[in-house]
């Protein structure tokens, strides 16, 4: 059981000084003022609970466009990383590697699905490839690709472990030729680390460019995509739309060369 609280010396000095008054003048003594309790209203508690709502409101309306944002961005790096370890591999195998580009999105607005994927493989030759083995590239021990796990990208497969919710890759025009005969929509590498494509596969600036899409953003009317550009030596830049850096860097293809 709590023990009453004790009253304070202004409390003690006006009881004393009250008592001291003859009755008839004691009755009009005030009553002891009672004790604020310490806790919240129901004003201040109602003003707290307002502020986090809102607060709460406002961090819902920035996560919805930085999500979409976010995965545009991961798809794109992850292609760009991909495309920088296969020009490894083949100036450490002595073969060729290609990033086969295989499916993109027609419809960048409709959030019904989404489109992109391409395959990541090393060459069994140095030139001329004709079979590869996607990543990893464990036919170099036993002959036989068994494990394609790393190189099969596929953004609109939930199952694949490079899958990317309203995400896309866009048209990359009418087609890569690729070099030789047999690998068009491919990124060729040589042995040397160069992207072995002809010249018609490179834009004005020297690049091949690949754009993802945030196809939330399309949806609203706006354009956040990222585009990954691959220059002739093999150098791979990430750019944002809304504030590009390398749109009119030169990728290092002469525009007058015949090469092919």
């Amino acid at each position: 059981m709590s023990q009453p609280s004790k009253p304070t010396a202004s409390e003690s000095t006006r009881t004393r000084f009250w008592s001291t008054l003859p009755p008839s003048l004691r009755r009009h003594a005030p009553l002891p003022r009672a004790r604020r309790s310490a806790g919240f209203t129901i004003l201040e508690l109602v003003v707290v609970v307002a502020i986090v709502l809102i607060l709460t409101a406002i961090g819902v309306v920035q996560s919805q466009d930085m999500v979409p944002r976010f995965r545009t961005r991961r798809a794109a790096v992850t292609f760009s990383s991909l495309v920088n370890q296969c020009r490894a591999l083949a100036i450490q195998t002595n073969r060729e590697c290609s990033v086969w580009l295989l499916d993109y999105d027609s419809d960048l607005s409709d959030l019904s699905s989404n489109t992109g994927a391409y395959w990541v493989g090393l060459g069994n030759k140095n030139t001329g490839s004709n079979t590869w083995d996607y990543l990893p590239p464990d036919s170099l021990k036993d002959g036989s690709d068994d494990d394609v796990s790393q190189g099969l990208v596929d953004l609109g497969d939930d199952t694949n472990q490079y899958y990317a919710r309203h995400v896309a890759l866009a048209t990359w025009g009418s087609g890569l030729a690729g070099p030789g005969t047999t690998n068009s929509d491919r990124i060729v590498f040589d042995p040397r680390g160069f992207v072995i494509n002809p010249v018609g596969d490179f834009d004005s600036t020297g690049h091949i460019l690949l754009t993802f899409v945030n196809k939330v953003a399309r949806k609203e009317g706006r354009v956040e995509d990222y585009y990954v550009r691959v220059s002739r030596s093999g150098m791979t830049r990430v750019d944002q739309s809304l504030n590009e850096t390398f749109a009119t860097a030169i990728g290092g293809t002469p525009l007058s060369s015949s090469e092919n």
